[in-house]
C-alpha cells in the first residue's frame, strides 16, 4: 500500500511537471508566433532583411510563420545585384522553410520553397557591383535546395523570354564574398510556351521542356557568358512557329521579322560543357513572306533541318522551285566544330563548309551594308533580283562563288559627291595564282543610268549619264575585302546641263561660270575609303560664259586632266600629272567684230588641293591665236596707243607663266608672251572680283606699260620698261 501511494504521488508530480512544460512550450510557441509574425510584418523586420538593398532586397505585402523555419508570404518581390547581373522574382503567394541549425555555421539554407504565378527577370546591369571581402570572417553561404512553382508565368533571361504556364524547379548554392556558385539540376516544363529571343518569336503556344546544371565555380573561372563552357543543358520544343517576313520596313538593314504562326518547330538539343552533343536535332518548316518587284506580297515554303553527329553539324535548307520559277533556295552546309563559346560566338560560322544556291526576285538589299560595313562610301538599297551560287570552305567564300544582282539601287560617295542610279552587280570569287589559299574577289557594277549630286545639296543634279562602271578588286578573305580593296570608277560623255553648278570649286567673283552646258568623262582609281588616288577627268563645254573679275568671255572649252594623290593619308592633295585646256571660238566681252580667238594651255608641275573652292598652282605654257584677249584683260583696245592696236592681230603667240588659285584669289604671274612682232609681259591678280596688275608690251623700240588697280588704269609711255621691271612679282 505505501508503495502505491508513492507511485501516485510521483505520477502527480510528473503530470504537474508535464503541465508546466506544456504551458512553457505553449508560452514559448505563443511568444514565437507573436515575435516572428510581428517581425515579419513590421518595418523593423523589413529593415533587417534589407540592410543592403543595393545588393539584395525583399518586399512582401503580408507574411506569417507557424513554426520556426516556416514562412508563408503574399505579394512577394525579391531582387538583387551581383556583379554585372540584376535579378528580380515576384510571386503573389509563396511558402518555404528555412533550416535553423545551419545558421550556426553561417549558412542560410532553405528547404523546399513553393510559389505560385512566378515571374523572373534576369538582365545585365549597367554597372559592376563587386563583392566585398571581410578579412577574418567566414563568408555566409546561401543554399536553396529546391525552389518550385506549378505556375511559372514569365522568365526573362537576358535577351530571351519565355511566357506561359509552366512547372519549374530551381536549385542553387552561392558562397558570398566571391565564393563558389553552383546551379543544381533545374527544370522547366511549359506546355503553352511562347519563346522569343531579342524580340523575335521562335515558338508560340508550344511545348517547352528545359533542364540545366552548372558545376560549382568561382568568378575567376567563368563569368557572365563564359559560364556557357560549363553548362549542361537540354531543351526540347514542339509547336507552332512563326514564318519569316522579308518585307523591308523602317529602313532596317536586315529586314527579317516574324509573321503569324503558320510554321512548326520541333527540336531536341543538348549541350555538355558548351558543346552541342551528337543526337541533337532541329526541324523547322515555315512560310516565307516577301514582295514582288510590283509590290505584291507572295508566300513560299521553307524547310530547315539540323542534325548533329560526332563529326559534324549538318544543316540543310530548302525553298522548292515553284513551277521552275523563282524563288528557289538549296543549301547543304556542314559545321565541323560543335563548340559554342563566348570567346568567339562566330566559331561555328567560321567552320562552315558547303554550298548555297539561290534565285530570289525583289530581295531587299540593305543586308549588303552589313557585309560592306567598312566600305561605308558604297551603299546598296531598294530591291533586286538575286541569283547566287556560293561555295563555302571553313567559313569563307571559296573560288567559284558568284552573286548576280539586277536592278539594284546603288549610291557611291566620291570626292564629296554622290553617284546614284539603278545598277547591275556581279560578284565573283577566283583563285589567286600567287596564293591559292587566299583567292581574289571581284565585283563589277554597271549603272545603266546615273546621276551625280553634291552631298551638301543631294536634291540638285549636276550630271547625269549612262553606263557608269565601278570595278572592285580585292585579294584575300572576304573579311579582308575592305583592307585590300582597289576600285575603279569610269563613265563617258555624261551630260552637264548647267556648268554653273561647278562654281563651288572656283574662286568666287574672281572667276565664275555664268552659263553653258557640256559633257564630262572620268576614269578614277579609288582606295578602300572611296578616296581618289589617281585618275583622268575630261570636260567639254559648249557656249561657256565665264567672268574673270569684271571681264566677260565666251566660247567652247575642252579640259583634260590627269591627277595622282600625293599622300595616301591626310588632305586631298594631288599632283597634276597633266592638264590641258583648249579654248575655241572665244570672244572677249561684246567684241562681235573680232575673229574668234583660240588658245591651247598645258599646266606643268602643278598641284591641286581638292576642296571647295579648289587650291591650285603650277607653271603653264600657252599657244594662242594672238595676244588680244590677254591685252583685253587690262584695257579696251582704244585705250592703248594706235600702234598696239595694229599689232594685236599680228599672228600666233606663245606664252609661259605661273598660276595660283587660292580662296577667292586668282593670280597669273611672270607671264611672258611673244610672236614675230611683239613681246608682252604681265602679272595679274583678281581678288574678290577686283583686278590688280601690271602689263608691258614692246614692238621694236616702242614700249608701253599699263598699271591696273581696282579698275583704274594708268598708262606708262616714258621709261615703260624701267617702270615694269621695278614692279614686284605677285608670287614668290
Amino acid at each position: 500500500m505505501p508503495s502505491l501511494v508513492v507511485a501516485l504521488l510521483q505520477t502527480r508530480r510528473h503530470r504537474h511537471r508535464l503541465r508546466i512544460a506544456v504551458v512553457a512550450l505553449a508560452l514559448l510557441y505563443l511568444l514565437y508566433l507573436v515575435g516572428a509574425n510581428v517581425f515579419l510584418n513590421s518595418a523593423w523586420g523589413e529593415g533587417v532583411v534589407n540592410r543592403k538593398p543595393e545588393r539584395y532586397h525583399a518586399r512582401w505585402a503580408w507574411a506569417m510563420s507557424l513554426y520556426p523555419g516556416h514562412i508563408h508570404a503574399r505579394g512577394v518581390v525579391m531582387g538583387g545585384h551581383a556583379r554585372v547581373t540584376r535579378w528580380t522574382v515576384a510571386s503573389p503567394v509563396a511558402n518555404g522553410r528555412i533550416k535553423v541549425l545551419p545558421l550556426l555555421w553561417r549558412e542560410v539554407a532553405f528547404g523546399r520553397i513553393r510559389a505560385r504565378d512566378v515571374s523572373v527577370h534576369v538582365a545585365r546591369a549597367a554597372t559592376d557591383m563587386p563583392s566585398t571581402v571581410r578579412p577574418g570572417r567566414a563568408p555566409w553561404t546561401l543554399r536553396f535546395d529546391a525552389i518550385t512553382t506549378p505556375s511559372l508565368l514569365r522568365l526573362d533571361f537576358y535577351d530571351a523570354r519565355v511566357t506561359g504556364h509552366g512547372d519549374a524547379r530551381f536549385a542553387f548554392e552561392k558562397t558570398l564574398q566571391g565564393g563558389a556558385m553552383e546551379v543544381g539540376r533545374s527544370t522547366l516544363a511549359m506546355p503553352d510556351a511562347t519563346l522569343s529571343v531579342c524580340g523575335v518569336t521562335l515558338l508560340r503556344d508550344g511545348a517547352l521542356d528545359f533542364e540545366m546544371a552548372l558545376p560549382a565555380h568561382i568568378r575567376e573561372q567563368a563569368q557572365g557568358e563564359e559560364k556557357l563552357v560549363l553548362l549542361d543543358a537540354r531543351m526540347r520544343v514542339d509547336g507552332p512557329a512563326p514564318g519569316l517576313d522579308l518585307v523591308a520596313r523602317n529602313d532596317n538593314a536586315l529586314p527579317i521579322a516574324v509573321a503569324g504562326a503558320a510554321g512548326h518547330l520541333r527540336a531536341d538539343v543538348s549541350l555538355h560543357r558548351g558543346v552541342l552533343m551528337p543526337g541533337s536535332r532541329l526541324d523547322w518548316s515555315a512560310p516565307v513572306f516577301s514582295r514582288t518587284a510590283d509590290g505584291d506580297e507572295v508566300r513560299h515554303a521553307l524547310g530547315v533541318a539540323l542534325r548533329t553527329s560526332r563529326e559534324r553539324i549538318a544543316v540543310a535548307a530548302r525553298v522548292p522551285d515553284g513551277a521552275d520559277r523563282p524563288p528557289r533556295l538549296h543549301a547543304d552546309l556542314q559545321v565541323l566544330d560543335r563548340r559554342l563559346g563566348p570567346d568567339d560566338w562566330l566559331r561555328p560560322l567560321r567552320a562552315v563548309s558547303g554550298r548555297v544556291d539561290a534565285t530570289w526576285p525583289a530581295v531587299p538589299l540593305r543586308w549588303i551594308d552589313v557585309f560592306l560595313d567598312e566600305v561605308d562610301w558604297l551603299e546598296f538599297d531598294g530591291r533586286a533580283d538575286l541569283d547566287a551560287a556560293l561555295r563555302l570552305r571553313r567559313g569563307e567564300l571559296a573560288a567559284g562563288s558568284r552573286i548576280d544582282l539586277r536592278d539594284a539601287q546603288l549610291h557611291a560617295r566620291v570626292l564629296d559627291n554622290r553617284f546614284r542610279g539603278s545598277a547591275h552587280a556581279r560578284m565573283r570569287m577566283d583563285d589567286d595564282d600567287d596564293d591559292p589559299e587566299r583567292g581574289r574577289t571581284r565585283i563589277d557594277v554597271v549603272m545603266d543610268r546615273f546621276e551625280l549630286a553634291p552631298e551638301s545639296a543631294p536634291e540638285r543634279v549636276d550630271l547625269h549619264g549612262r553606263d557608269l562602271r565601278l570595278d572592285l578588286r580585292s585579294s584575300g578573305r572576304l573579311a579582308e575585302f575592305h583592307e585590300r580593296l582597289d576600285a575603279r570608277l569610269r563613265f563617258d560623255e555624261a551630260q552637264v546641263p548647267d556648268l554653273r553648278s561647278y562654281n563651288r570649286y572656283l574662286p568666287g567673283d574672281s572667276a565664275r561660270l555664268l552659263g553653258g552646258r557640256g559633257t564630262a568623262s572620268a576614269d578614277l582609281r579609288l582606295d578602300n575609303a572611296g578616296e581618289m588616288i589617281g585618275g583622268r577627268m575630261q570636260l567639254r563645254g559648249q557656249g561657256v560664259r565665264l567672268a574673270l573679275g569684271p571681264s566677260r568671255l565666251s566660247g567652247d572649252v575642252v579640259l583634260d586632266s590627269r591627277l595622282s594623290r600625293m599622300e595616301r593619308q591626310g588632305p586631298r592633295r594631288y599632283a597634276l600629272d597633266a592638264l590641258q585646256l583648249q579654248l575655241d571660238g572665244v570672244r572677249l566681252g561684246d567684241a562681235r567684230g573680232d575673229a574668234p580667238w583660240w588658245a591651247r594651255l598645258a599646266l606643268e608641275q602643278g598641284t591641286l588641293a581638292w576642296r571647295e573652292p579648289f587650291e591650285m598652282d603650277g607653271q603653264g605654257r600657252v599657244e594662242m591665236r594672238d595676244v588680244s584677249v590677254l591685252l583685253g584683260l587690262f584695257a579696251e583696245r582704244d585705250v592703248f596707243p594706235r600702234w598696239i592696236g595694229r599689232l594685236i592681230d599680228s599672228g600666233e603667240a606663245r606664252a609661259t607663266g605661273n598660276l595660283r588659285v587660292r580662296g577667292e584669289e586668282l593670280v597669273f604671274d611672270r607671264v611672258e608672251a611673244s610672236n614675230d612682232r611683239i613681246d608682252l609681259q604681265a602679272r595679274l591678280r583678281i581678288d574678290g572680283g577686283t583686278p590688280q596688275g601690271d602689263l608691258y608690251a614692246r614692238w621694236g623700240v616702242f614700249g608701253v606699260g599699263v598699271e591696273l588697280d581696282a579698275g583704274q588704269r594708268e598708262m606708262h609711255i616714258v621709261n615703260a620698261r624701267e617702270w615694269y621691271d621695278g614692279r614686284p612679282n605677285l608670287l614668290e
